[in-house]
């Protein structure tokens, strides 16, 4: 280094918003919005790296702009630490709360470098919180240590996919810090500092005497000469005292900074924050101050110091103190590159100090001296530890095995061809760049189509090389795009490389790794079993269609995802739910999905951030989507490409349509309110727009006409139109209604008054294509829907979005039936893979109602604020487009900036009111339960309006009549459970009664009290029955198990009752009611906080099971078991379903809500729900499936079997 030091001022210069903002605030879990701390942070000059307590890195390229994700496979788990390296390949390292270890190698775009995102997870060495990680130069080794004083080595062999770990050394007291360098690892503990030797096979410790006071005290090499014995090291004291040592551990001197601290310390100069502490200008002084972590910074001998409460920069060789930040907030974690510093605190903030501005380059800064130097240990390890990665080449890395004690000699480190340790367990995965946002596609290995398959990977890879060609530009800047075609013309950055993701195969099934090359060097891994386990598993891939299958696959999403800050892309869930596995790419795959039923769909929402300010309206057509922000600028992108590449169209625009074939493209004018059609839409090229019709507020397209509403209320109609006929001449259409919006579509059209009054046009056909009369929607009506939008979409639908940002749609809309064929709205689920807040929406519609240019003058939450209160009397002078649909899916509008997409299968929910024959509807019913039939068809309902009466009814009953069954006098009976062939009654006084039925008799004859003297004093609380098998529940949380549904067996004997240990549960935390699967399969409880438990272990052989779970995610009321899955009732009268329930996973994977909300709730064993409402009403929840998947599937395989020159920018990356 230079020994000339210029003193310049650190201060923040400006706030780091643009990667806070990139961070999400929190996320929802099913019903719980979980906030997102951030724990951990690491920077160099080329990346920023952020972990938080929710298991997400987020990495923030500083060249390109961009902020990726990455997350980890398993639980969620807090990331604790996060180490950068930049070498040959850039790595980043994690650790977390439960000791796992993980790295990347992450994809870089230039030449020769990794072009697939790698991950390697090292789990089994480390059993507590990791506190610290360090690289050696060269990327090959890891080191790690925790808070139980346990360090590890890890030798990182990326040419052959493997990490090898062994644990080197445990302390009796926390590793604070561990640093690298000559082959020397310098650890630091809560005690002592010690000296690592690899090649000597010795430990040393600095200094004689441990540390008098123990805490978090740091060590850290002075970069020196090449040579191992000059290297310096600093070790903190308590004291404010520094060791500075030799590198056999020999104290050479101690520095006293006592007096330099007395003076006073300079803060750095923050940037003013609102209402922030961070912000203010009084400066708490620490209670006790003390050196920390140490780290060498930008000069010669300076060291910069943290701790919770404080930072420091001291110049070691002057003595002096450069300056430094007390009185913060917590400070959770502080990073340096050579001239900056970045600081996190546990107020969620990230404050970088510099010298300098972010981006400026130092050198071209006036009074600011730089000095360019390379560091010893970066010269050093290039001469001492060869960049080969090959294994061969690196086994004169000697190795060392487990120590305890300082002096002790050692066997040494593990060598790259050596063994793993059995503690550790190293897995290796390909991953796709955008797993998140792509739907998943399992294609099964056969040996006897290799030449066909590698045909496919030819036009697969030729297609994106051309697709990403045409995208490079989206997300590279102009500069660093140049850079990369002059170095390498045949690369262009891959920002979106795909790879099949990799099949899961369990542990004791025979299979094998396949590793294929693209010609962009991208890795695909895939396992290849044999025929018997790879039928096996495209059996099981294939039920993940179903209502049952978790759609975020097994376990969490086991990839990153890569995208800009300005066009942030959230994905709301791994996998679409339908057309995800195709076993033969050349067979259609309508055979395999038409077993499914329709209401074992599930949905799947993906979310995206907009391309300008804010999104004001968004239309799309079958190639395009349109959108248009509050500034009136209008943006384009393909719909049918791997990630939306957005392209600036036009500006001051206050309204926007297009057709749905994408032909026609029309836009009202912001400045002069003239609507214009545009002439050959292109997205390149010249435009040509033709005024139309003059003082225009909304325009709505089909594919050959136009109907406008003008800003005095009149309704005019243009027909005949094309693409080479954008416009005609316009006809005046009567309506007395003030009409705020309009949708037409395959000559249908609805519309939308300003009193949220649905119509629709009667009468409309190609030989009358402006209709005969409005007439109002009495469905609409009907259900007291109030929407805020309407569309109409593909497959003869319409769609509406009401003010409390419910989603609705209605099918058979045609010519001869406008008004389609439901007496229903059908409600669509969006509440849990989108976030829809309605605040989030009112926003939206507020900014809509205001001109596009008063709101480009004012910050978007001040004119909400402003409009608030007086939204409803404005009119707009242009209704918002919140809704689109076409055949490749709905979009939705949901925030300020952001839209979402549902481009799979969708479910609409209805709650049938159902009047019992012979009761009136007025009738207040107080429970309803399921149960199979006696008779072996269809289903039993079980209902009473109170507790002294019963009737069933049989759901095959066309006249659905119920029958009265006569309780045993003077009796209250609190429960009903019921199975074929008996009910079961529990009184009010813990007695239980059983009702014998039978197919000639299915309501029973007579109830018979059961001798339950066996429990003695105990007093039941729940029961309910399977098929076999019935469970009960004491008021103490005992859970009771008896085979025989019959009051005796058949041998004229008592059953016995087995008692069952509750599970583990803090203190007057206890079981209040359970519930039985028809089939014996499951068992689930409910405690008397509401928590959910089910039983585990389950088994024909082991009916009673093995142990107990917590399922989290909600508090329940009540539960509904049927053969498959539990439905759960909330306190709040909320519905959910338990979705990924199978044999292997009796627990599910996570709780979706469902449209309804009721009182009491039941399952028949075919999954149909049966419910009460508030108001005392029996309901029936009917479903209609709404699926794009004969679109997906056909438009999958007609693309692989399409030519590459058929291909532009409409191919869709999978």
């Amino acid at each position: 280094m230079a020994s000339d030091v210029c003193f310049t001022t650190f201060k923040e210069f400006s706030p780091l918003y643009y990667l806070l903002n990139a961070i999400p605030k929190k996320i929802q879990k099913g019903f719980r919005s979980i906030l997102v701390h951030l724990t951990a942070l690491d920077a160099n000059k080329d990346y920023i790296a952020v972990g938080t307590s929710i298991g997400m890195l987020y990495l923030y390229c500083r060249r390109l702009k961009k902020m990726k994700k990455y997350n980890l496979e398993g639980k969620t788990e807090t990331i604790t630490v996060v180490k950068l390296l930049a070498c040959f390949d850039d790595l980043v390292a994690i650790g977390t709360a439960s000791g796992r270890v993980a790295l990347f190698q992450l994809v870089s775009p230039l030449p020769g470098r990794n072009k697939q995102l790698r991950r390697f997870d090292i789990v089994g060495v480390h059993k507590n919180t990791i506190t610290t990680l360090t690289w050696s130069t060269n990327g090959m080794k890891l080191f790690s240590g925790d808070d139980q004083g346990k360090v590890a080595y890890i030798n990182v062999d990326l040419d052959q996919g493997a990490c090898n770990s062994t644990v080197i050394l445990e302390d009796s007291t926390p590793i604070v810090q561990l640093d690298y360098n000559q082959k020397v690892l310098l650890v630091s503990t809560y005690h002592r500092s010690l000296l690592i030797y690899t090649e000597q096979n010795i430990i040393n410790q600095v200094g004689t005497q441990p540390r008098k006071s123990a805490g978090r005290f740091g060590a850290c090499f002075l970069p020196g000469l090449c040579k191992q014995s000059a290297l310096t090291l600093y070790s903190s004291r308590p004291g404010l005292r520094l060791w500075k040592s030799d590198i056999q551990g020999t104290v050479q001197s101690t520095l006293i900074l006592k007096d330099v601290f007395a003076n006073g310390v300079k803060p750095f100069e923050l940037f003013p924050r609102l209402s922030s502490p961070t912000g203010s200008n009084v400066i708490i002084k620490p209670t006790n101050r003390n050196l920390g972590i140490l780290k060498s910074f930008l000069h010669d001998g300076w060291l910069l110091s943290w701790n919770e409460e404080s930072i420091y920069v001291v110049d070691s060789v002057n003595q002096a103190l450069i300056g430094g930040l007390e009185g913060s907030s917590a400070i959770v974690s502080v990073s340096c590159t050579e001239d900056e510093i970045f600081v996190l605190t546990g107020d969620r903030d990230i404050i970088r100090i510099s010298n300098r501005p972010e981006g400026w380059m130092a050198r071209g800064m006036p009074g600011i001296v730089t000095h360019h130097y390379e560091t010893g240990e970066r010269c050093c390890s290039l001469t001492s530890e060869p960049r080969s990665r090959s294994s061969s080449v690196n086994s004169n890395v000697s190795t060392f095995s487990h120590i305890t004690t300082p002096e002790q000699h050692v066997e040494g480190f593990p060598s790259a061809t050596s063994t793993k340790t059995p503690g550790s367990s190293e897995r290796f995965r390909s991953i796709s760049m955008e797993e998140f946002d792509q739907q998943l596609i399992v294609i099964s290995l056969k040996k006897k189509k290799k030449r066909k398959q590698g045909i496919f990977c030819s036009l697969f890879k030729k297609i994106i090389s051309e697709t990403l060609s045409e995208s490079s530009e989206c997300y590279l800047d102009e500069r660093h795009t140049l850079l990369m075609r002059i170095l390498s013309p045949d690369k262009i950055p891959n920002n979106q490389s795909k790879a099949f993701s990799q099949l899961h195969i369990d542990d004791d099934e025979h299979h094998s790794l396949v590793v294929t090359k693209t010609e962009d060097d991208t890795e695909t891994f895939v396992y290849n079993a044999d025929e018997e386990t790879e039928k096996k598993h495209t059996q099981a891939q294939l039920s993940s269609s179903s209502d049952d299958e978790d759609i975020y696959g097994h376990g969490q999403p086991q990839s990153s995802s890569e995208t800009s800050v300005t066009e942030l892309h959230r994905s709301y869930c791994a996998e679409e739910s339908l057309g995800t596995v195709f076993p033969d790419m050349a067979k259609p795959g309508q055979e395999e999905l038409e077993h499914l039923k329709s209401d074992q769909f599930s949905e799947s929402w993906m979310g995206y951030s907009g391309p300008g300010c804010g999104i004001l309206s968004l239309v799309v057509s079958e190639k395009h989507i349109w959108c248009l922000d509050y500034k009136g600028v209008l943006y384009c992108s393909p719909v049918h490409s791997g990630s939306l590449r957005w392209q600036k169209f036009e500006d001051y625009v206050q309204q926007v349509s297009v057709s749905p074939s994408g032909i026609l493209l029309w836009k009202i004018d912001q400045k002069s309110s003239k609507a214009f059609a545009c002439g050959k839409v292109t997205m390149k090229g010249k435009r040509h727009w033709y005024e139309a019709l003059p003082q225009a507020v909304y325009v709505a397209l089909s594919d050959d006409t136009a109907w406008i509403i003008q800003t005095n209320g009149e309704l005019y109609l243009q027909t005949g139109l094309s693409a080479d006929r954008p416009c005609a001449r316009a006809v005046k259409v009567d309506c007395s209604y003030p009409l705020v919006q309009i949708t037409s579509r395959d000559n249908v059209v609805w519309a939308l008054t300003e009193q949220r009054t649905v119509l629709f046009r009667h009468g409309i056909s190609s030989l009358c294509p402006e209709g005969e009369q409005w007439l109002c929607d009495i469905v609409s009506e009907r259900q007291m829907l109030e929407p805020v939008c309407i569309a109409l979409g593909d497959q003869q639908t319409s769609w509406a979005l009401d003010t409390n940002g419910n989603l609705w749609f209605r099918s058979g809309v045609t010519p001869n039936k406008p008004q389609g064929e439901d007496d229903h709205w059908w409600q669509v689920s969006i509440t849990d893979y989108v976030v829809f807040d309605q605040c989030s929406i009112f926003q939206t519609i507020i900014h809509a109602t205001q001109t596009v240019a008063s709101v480009a003058q004012a910050p978007v939450e001040r004119v909400a604020d402003k409009l608030r209160g007086a939204f409803w009397s404005q009119q707009p002078p242009s209704h918002p487009s919140l809704l689109n649909v076409n055949s490749s899916g709905v979009w939705i509008t949901s925030g300020k900036n952001e839209f979402h997409v549902a481009k799979g299968n969708l479910i609409g929910t209805y709650w049938k009111t159902v009047v019992p024959r012979g009761t009136v509807s007025a009738a207040k019913w107080a429970f309803v339960m399921a149960s199979v039939a006696p008779t072996k068809k269809g289903s039993f309902l079980w209902l009473g309006q109170s507790n002294k009466d019963l009737f069933c009814i049989n759901d095959q009953n066309s006249e659905f009549r119920p029958s009265t069954v006569q309780l045993p006098p003077d009796l209250e009976m609190v429960l009903i459970s019921a199975c074929p062939d008996a009910i079961w009654g529990l009184d009010s006084k813990g007695q239980i009664h059983i009702r014998t039925l039978s197919e000639s008799c299915p309501s029973g004859m007579h109830w018979t009290k059961l001798d339950v003297t066996q429990l003695g004093n105990v007093k039941l609380a729940s029961l309910t029955c399977g098929s076999q098998h019935v469970w009960a529940c004491d008021v103490d949380g005992i859970v009771y198990f008896r085979v025989g549904t019959q009051p005796l067996n058949p041998s004229m004997m008592l059953p016995a009752w087995i008692a069952i240990e509750p599970p583990e549960q803090p203190l007057r935390t206890q079981l209040i009611s359970i519930y039985s699967s028809p089939n014996d399969q499951m068992l689930w409880a409910i405690d008397n906080r509401g928590n959910v438990h089910v039983r585990i272990g389950i088994t024909e052989a082991m009916p009673v099971g093995t142990d107990w779970e917590h399922v989290p995610g909600l508090q329940a009321s009540q539960l509904a078991v049927s053969t498959r899955t539990v439905w759960v009732c909330c306190s709040n009268g909320n519905v959910a379903r338990r979705y990924g329930i199978t044999e292997k996973n009796p627990t599910g994977d996570y709780w979706k809500k469902i449209p309804g909300n009721v009182t009491c709730l039941t399952v028949t064993p075919q999954d149909e729900l049966w419910a009460i409402s508030p108001g005392g009403s029996l309901l029936q929840r009917l479903t209609k499936a709404f699926s794009h998947s004969n679109t997906l599937a056909k438009s999958s395989r007609s693309s692989l079997l399409c030519q590459s020159e058929d291909f532009d920018d409409e191919w869709e990356v999978i």
